[in-house]
């Protein structure tokens, strides 16, 4: 039976003024582990979690309980909300969440810089294909639409009218939940106006699986994840469902949704997090690789970071798609990019006059850029067609 916990007896959360490695690394659910979790065996949601296997000792994800629910978010059987919390995304079952219809995706090419504003340029991005903050397209004080025309967007931000437009849910957590906060009956009348404001394209928002917590709060934004997907497809928008997952079960979940809708063509990864650090986004891109071998069609996949396992991700998928920030901010700071090898891409200095332009710095700075992951992605996939000796 579940309880609440005593909360004299449980040790407090640290506040997360900065990241420790080896506290995070002990809560990653290691596959090797030979067994889950004692208390895993008795829980209810155990066919559907699956199970922890962390390299530190502990009972069950009740653990991970605040034992305090009063300001506290997290979706845990110990919550006096948790019903509500449950009936708002009908269960944890991903295959609860209704069939979508089939869209026509854009073609995406292989790398797409995200822009944020028109500051310090008088020209339009030069760019075929943008993206742009999905969170920016809406007041986030009344919930209405803030573009109702191609025109309003791209003066907004300063991308011309024959640049094709994506979206990147990828954000902070406050941002993504003003999104679920709008509910269904505000988030359709959005994505109504961002395809008619010529959108061709968004990934769905990353809802994040936390370590430190119950994993009734990972099921609960895994379920999140594809429902705000299948409104997107609905509504007539392209989207790319963001697979977030903690454990292999996550992602076989994910696969079996996967392998059930043909109307799902494109994914959605970030390493820029928990996932981006070192042991942790090779575990990811291996799960990754897995999945779109599994699924047994063609899928695309979107990616934010990760580098250093584009490789292996570009191999494994059809086709890949790069969302990078590093060249607008870095172009804001006025650096410039360099190549070092094949190995990585350089940043140095670039300064400008008092209230010059950075058009043409954007404009090199993107180049490069994009001449350095075309290089990466063809060597990678060189190596996978390339003959075995022997």
């Amino acid at each position: 039976m579940l309880t609440r916990p005593d909360p004299t007896k449980v040790k407090p959360q640290a506040p997360h003024h900065g990241r420790n490695p080896r506290r995070e690394r002990r809560l990653w659910h290691d596959p090797e582990v030979a067994s889950a979790a004692l208390g895993c065996a008795t829980c209810p949601e155990k066919e559907i979690c699956g199970g922890l296997r962390l390299n530190t000792p502990f009972m069950d994800c009740l653990q991970f309980c605040c034992g305090n629910s009063e300001g506290c978010d997290r979706v845990c059987r110990n919550h006096p909300d948790f019903a509500d919390r449950y009936r708002e995304i009908g269960g944890f079952n991903l295959h609860s969440v209704p069939r979508a219809p089939l869209l026509n995706a854009v073609g995406l090419p292989r790398l797409v810089p995200v822009i944020y504003h028109p500051t310090a340029r008088s020209m339009p991005a030069t760019a075929a294909t943008v993206a742009l903050p999905l969170y920016r397209m809406f007041d986030r004080r009344t919930g209405l639409p803030r573009f109702v025309s191609r025109v309003a967007l791209g003066e907004a931000f300063g991308i011309g009218h024959q640049a094709s437009v994506m979206l990147t849910g990828t954000d902070i957590d406050r941002p993504l939940e003003r999104w679920w906060g709008l509910g269904e009956a505000g988030r359709r009348p959005i994505i109504r106006a961002l395809a008619a404001a010529g959108v061709g394209m968004v990934t769905t928002p990353n809802y994040s699986l936390f370590i430190d917590r119950p994993r009734w709060d990972d099921l609960h934004a895994m379920k999140r994840i594809a429902i705000v997907h299948e409104e997107f497809l609905r509504e007539g928008l392209p989207a790319a469902l963001h697979v977030n997952g903690r454990t292999e079960a996550d992602f076989a979940h994910w696969i079996a949704f996967l392998a059930a809708r043909p109307e799902i063509t494109h994914i959605a990864y970030e390493f820029t997090t928990g996932t981006g650090w070192s042991g942790r986004r090779e575990q990811h891109s291996a799960w990754l690789a897995g999945l779109a071998q599994a699924v047994g069609r063609p899928l695309h996949i979107i990616v934010r970071g990760g580098t250093d396992v584009l490789p292996v991700i570009a191999r494994a998928f059809s086709g890949i798609t790069v969302l990078d920030t590093s060249v607008f901010m870095k172009t804001m700071m006025r650096q410039q990019a360099y190549p070092k090898g094949n190995a990585a891409l350089g940043w140095r200095g670039a300064p400008t006059a008092p209230g010059a332009h950075v058009d043409h710095l954007l404009e090199a700075n993107w180049q490069a850029t994009d001449a350095w992951f075309g290089d990466l992605i063809a060597s990678s996939r060189s190596v996978e067609s390339a003959p075995m000796a022997g």
